[in-house]
């Protein structure tokens, strides 16, 4: 009896991922971002929130438990290349011209399943997401995005080249974990962006279900993790920022590959804007100088870097990208993020510790310099929970404060463990095929450029499977 009550006693004393959600007091809640409801929230426990009403489709929740809420809307910067951007920080020629089409003679709405008017997918601030069908092809199902309607703040020119420039943004690339542009298009004086369809929804339902969060699932959040990073890697090589990565930009195709969309509040910090002339619908063109980003907060919170939020000075937009992509992996792996807000001054305790442990680990990296590259912070619910020894350090390397000591994408990619992470998707499409030797001795060993096959997706006899979405079967 003894020594069950000692055990106990031990198991009682063990930390648990919740121990390190309960984040201070902070009274007032109001931003962009994700929160979380009831007694997993990252400024105090808000218990008088109204029940939300639940859809056909969900199964009953237990109301102990932690859920995420949706809150999809950034906010806007003051300068930017995407139709969610205050204007411009390029200037586009007068004569700024696409190829466009109308929307109802290219596409349709799937009438038989779905309405007259089609089922709408997601609504954001500047946008609402249709499913439609390419004419005399029912089988291909895309993703129309329509956009708001000019403000009385914009002029008819202004309003159209934001509508363009994102538009030529997102056609400009072509990568495994970005999600594909089809068409711009016009219906009864609304802008349309046509793309991709992805069936399985976004990341934040597969992270609300807290599938991945398990143990065992170790596969899966990494490779997840794997595909961000290739896909913020490729923006960065070819002279593109994201500035607004979250679990709501993150999309799943149906055989559960990530692709990241929506370019509203994109920057372009180096090169030719893909949609002038000169550039020929190509992104990448005349790569040279990094344009920083004016002062201003962009993005959507708690996924935005600590110099954005600052205010203080012009900051390199792929930083921004580096710290968001850390965050999603803190989501994947805690079902949830450790502060609100990157700021010192916001009482969140884990972020505080967090700039703390780095600044410790700074000062003995600079009095002992060959001993550097061995010196990391310490953080408890990094400790615990982030495993293996190579993803806590490379996430902390994310995650320092200091956006110049921060590693680039580039680096994150390139590193030798991250190369070696099962990874269901090609790096790009310019990957060439990659045989194997089965005469070689060690010729399975490595991972390194092998394509795996995963389901990241949840099957519906666990409890967590995802409700279906349009254009599947029992919508």
């Amino acid at each position: 009896m003894a020594l069950v009550s000692h055990e106990k006693a031990n198991d009682s004393q063990m930390p648990t991922s919740r121990d390190f959600m309960d984040n201070n007091s902070k009274k007032h809640r109001a931003h962009t971002g994700l929160s979380l409801r009831q007694r997993v929230n990252f400024a105090g426990n808000a218990k008088n929130h109204p029940p939300r009403r639940a859809r056909s489709l969900e199964r009953k929740k237990n109301p102990n438990e932690d859920h995420l809420t949706r809150q999809p809307w950034a906010l806007p910067p003051d300068a930017g290349t995407g139709m969610k951007a205050r204007r411009l920080s390029l200037s586009l020629p007068d004569d700024f011209t696409v190829d466009v089409a109308e929307l109802l003679k290219e596409f349709e709405y799937n009438h038989k399943f779905f309405g007259r008017h089609g089922k709408h997918l997601g609504k954001g601030a500047t946008s609402k997401v249709t499913l439609m069908i390419r004419k005399g092809c029912p089988g291909e199902l895309y993703a129309a995005k329509e956009f708001r309607p000019k403000t009385n703040a914009e002029s008819p020119e202004e309003y159209d080249k934001k509508i363009k420039s994102e538009y030529s943004i997102a056609k400009s690339l072509h990568h495994p974990n970005i999600v594909e542009t089809v068409r711009l298009c016009t219906d009864h004086g609304r802008w349309n962006h046509v793309m991709e369809y992805c069936s399985e929804g976004d990341l934040f339902n597969l992270v609300s279900k807290k599938y991945l969060k398990e143990e065992g699932r170790e596969v899966d959040r990494l490779c997840i993790f794997k595909q961000l990073c290739q896909g913020i890697n490729y923006l960065h090589k070819n002279g593109i920022a994201h500035r607004d990565i979250k679990l709501e930009n993150l999309l799943i195709t149906k055989d559960s590959k990530l692709k990241i969309t929506d370019f509203g509040v994109s920057e372009v910090f180096s090169g030719m804007h893909p949609g002038l002339r000169e550039a020929g619908g190509q992104c990448g063109v005349g790569m040279g100088e990094v344009r920083f980003c004016q002062p201003g907060i962009c993005g959507s919170m708690p996924y935005i870097a600590p110099e954005v939020l600052g205010k203080t000075e012009e900051y390199d937009p792929r930083a921004l990208d580096v710290w968001s992509s850390a965050i999603v992996m803190i989501y994947l792996i805690f079902g949830a993020n450790l502060w609100e807000k990157a700021a010192t001054d916001a009482n969140q305790k884990n972020y505080d510790e967090l700039v703390a442990a780095w600044r410790k680990a700074d000062a003995k990296k600079a009095a002992n310099p060959d001993a550097a590259n061995d010196i990391y912070p310490k953080l408890a619910a990094f400790e615990y929970f982030v495993k293996p020894l190579a993803l806590r350090r490379l996430l902390l390397k994310m995650l320092h404060f200091d956006p110049k000591k921060r590693i680039t994408m580039n680096d994150v990619v390139t590193g030798r463990w991250m190369k070696n992470v099962e990874c269901c998707q090609l790096e790009s499409y310019d990957d060439p095929v990659k045989f194997i030797d089965a005469s070689k001795k060690d010729c399975m060993k490595s991972t390194n450029g092998k394509i795996f096959c995963h389901n990241h997706l949840p099957p519906m006899s666990t409890g967590h499977g995802l409700p279906p979405m349009p254009g599947k079967p029992g919508y």
